[in-house]
């Protein structure tokens, strides 16, 4: 489903009880695999690993993933099981330019694969959506019902998959990721009102990036995000 290629390196965020670490073995050339719970480490340490795979003691969100991306060196292929409480953070910092993996397959549960998929003027649109539109082309693989886990959650479950693409260019790519932040924070306002106190010079971005100041953020598109960020990171560099 994620199509892993013998040419491939991997990571693996919480490979568990390693059930998929050893699948992701037999097909890829090396596998990083990252695990924050100790006793989980003890346990596959005990259990044994295929060769090609390394298991790290180490906390996703505290690891530079895309240090380990170049030191198994390209192509390589991101997987995992992202638990609610990180999937966000996690995806925030990994749909972003230059993104080293050839392709993400990220499991997540189906409301947060909603919210990446979400299009422009729907409920679930929002920070995830216009992020991972402007970075990747993301798609469901797979989705999954509660049955196939042990322990069983209580939700759904979807993998998304995640092509990484260029993107458009942008000036200021932290100012970008404040101001999509800031303009979701008060999505029910129009984009004036969102904003205006938040970055000076707000309204003559809106007009340089020919953005109507009455629309609502829900109903800019990504692109007009990159736009007006632009606008507003030339009007700071002018001042």
């Amino acid at each position: 489903m994620v199509g892993l290629r013998p040419e491939d390196a991997a990571v693996e965020i919480g490979p568990g009880l390693g059930d998929l670490t050893r699948a992701i073995a037999r097909t890829a050339r090396r596998t990083v695999a990252l695990e924050v719970d100790r006793g989980l480490v003890e346990l596959l340490r005990e259990e044994g690993l295929p060769e090609s795979v390394e298991l790290r003691h180490a906390d996703a969100l505290r690891t530079d993933l895309g240090s380990i991306a170049r030191e198994l060196s390209p192509p390589v292929v991101l997987l995992g099981n992202l638990p609610y409480g990180i999937a966000g953070r996690l995806l925030g910092s990994l749909l972003a330019p230059r993104n080293p993996f050839r392709r993400m397959g990220l499991m997540v549960q189906a409301e947060v694969a909603d919210r990446i998929l979400a299009e422009p003027r729907s409920r679930r649109y929002g920070v995830l959506s216009v992020w991972a539109s402007l970075w990747t082309q993301a798609s469901v693989g797979l989705k999954l019902g509660p049955e196939v886990f042990e322990p069983r959650p209580r939700v759904r479950s979807a993998l998304v998959l995640f092509d990484p693409v260029p993107g458009p260019p942008v000036e200021d790519v932290p100012l970008l990721r404040r101001l999509i932040r800031e303009a979701f924070q008060r999505r029910r306002k129009m984009l004036r009102a969102a904003l205006r106190g938040v970055y000076s010079g707000i309204d003559e971005a809106m007009n340089e990036a020919e953005i109507d100041p009455t629309r609502r953020p829900e109903a800019l598109e990504p692109g007009d995000f990159v736009r007006l960020a632009n606008a507003l990171a030339r009007r700071s560099e002018g001042s």
